[in-house]
């Protein structure tokens, strides 16, 4: 699966809390465009590399693939 993708919104808000930990602001993508890589999971998330490296964002990525993130697709903003 690929689709070119575009976040518009993180967990269904567009700004995090003010709580939120530098490294887990990944509110800090929205606008940013990636590339869905993998078939929604168990908890109904895609796989989107980003074509931002996430890491120069000060942010945590745990995944296998380098720059990408499990994200809700009502998250996303399908592109052409």
């Amino acid at each position: 699966m690929s689709a070119k993708v575009r976040l518009k919104s993180f967990n269904g808000t567009k700004y995090g809390p003010s709580t939120c930990p530098p490294k887990e602001n990944y509110w800090l993508l929205i606008g940013k465009s990636g590339n869905v890589v993998a078939s929604k999971n168990e908890r109904q998330r895609l796989l989107v590399q980003f074509d931002v490296p996430i890491s120069a964002l000060g942010l945590h990525c745990h995944n296998p693939i380098d720059n990408s993130l499990l994200i809700l697709e009502s998250d996303l903003e399908f592109l052409k």
